[in-house]
């Protein structure tokens, strides 16, 4: 299933050298959260809300992990209670310069 995962740009080398850990989650619960496309813009908010700084400092990756791996929660969220390894993610890093591009052209 492709999800994305969005984090501080500064996490970026550590994921991509270890994968997502779930020991390194800061929420109740001990996961690796994910979420569809259409939550991207609400999960790069959200990491600068739980972790500081501005939306231009957070990437998304886009992660393959197979559906059984996965649960639902009640936000519409999937989160993972193993550790995702770095063959699991895209090749794609996705950042807010790139995300906030219009896909619409304007002719003058």
């Amino acid at each position: 299933m492709l999800l994305r995962h969005a984090t501080p740009k500064r996490n970026l080398a550590s994921i991509q050298r270890s994968g997502l850990l779930f020991s390194k989650s800061k929420g109740k619960l001990k996961v690796v959260w994910l979420h569809a496309s259409s939550k991207t813009a609400w999960a790069m908010l959200h990491v600068v809300k739980r972790h500081g700084g501005r939306v231009e400092d957070v990437v998304v990756l886009e992660v393959n992990v197979p559906r059984s791996w996965l649960r639902r929660s009640k936000k519409r969220l999937w989160f993972c209670r193993k550790d995702i390894p770095p063959h699991r993610l895209g090749i794609n890093v996705l950042t807010f310069a790139e995300l906030a591009a219009s896909p619409v052209e304007v002719n003058d």
